[in-house]
């Protein structure tokens, strides 16, 4: 087994899968969709809500998505084969996140013009939230890997998941949501786009370490 042969394999595996996929995007639409709806539908109150919004959605997409992330692996015995392949585990658990990552995140991208337009987003406002959303939903699902690794072992691991990792999430939201909040008042948000990437690099590093110390301490 190589690296590349691995992320090949290891997308057809999610298309395979993808019902959790389906699951999550469709949960992220829902949100988005039913929440104008459910409390005031003017352009008023949606426009400066509006990434608060997609944030959120976005969060709990992702918890629905990483939860299950090495659930099935660890219950076909993978994440052993895994282990003893000779390759990197860390490096292999990157990929797989990597995967998961892209697998959601290109749709809800393609989703979004039609859901900013929906949410009255000002123009301006457009591409810092896609910038945020680039650079910060990656270091959702690398923390959310961490928090699979660390339930993988056990049945109802959801909530659990959830109390483990939503503390970390905050800073990426509070970021980037105060990004698009500055690019709203016309106030420079490069530096709060700077920190984004920051969290990102530092969860590049740390997380699939992490992840793979502890799915090597689970499957022992």
């Amino acid at each position: 087994m190589t690296y590349l042969s691995f992320i090949r394999a290891e997308v057809l595996v999610l298309w395979r899968r993808k019902q959790n996929i389906f699951n999550a995007l469709l949960f992220f639409l829902m949100v988005v969709v039913l929440f104008p709806l459910g409390v005031n539908p003017s352009a008023e109150f949606l426009a400066p809500a509006a990434d608060g919004i997609v944030w959120c959605a976005m969060l709990l997409a992702v918890l629905m998505a990483t939860e299950s992330m090495f659930k099935e692996d660890y219950i076909d015995g993978s994440l052993e084969q895994l282990i003893i392949s000779g390759l990197s585990l860390p490096l292999l658990l990157l990929l797989k996140t990597t995967a998961q990552w892209l697998v959601v995140f290109l749709p809800l991208l393609f989703m979004m013009p039609l859901l900013a337009e929906m949410l009255y987003l000002p123009d301006g406002c457009f591409w810092v939230l896609m910038a945020t959303l680039v650079i910060g939903s990656p270091s959702l699902f690398l923390i959310g890997a961490i928090g699979a690794a660390l339930t993988v072992s056990l049945k109802q691991g959801a909530i659990l998941v959830m109390l483990l990792i939503l503390p970390f999430y905050l800073p990426v939201i509070i970021f980037a949501t105060s990004a698009v909040r500055a690019a709203q008042l016309g106030l420079p948000y490069l530096g709060l786009l700077a920190i984004l990437l920051a969290i990102f690099l530092l969860s590049l590093v740390i997380a699939p370490c992490m992840a793979a110390i502890v799915i090597k301490a689970s499957t022992n």
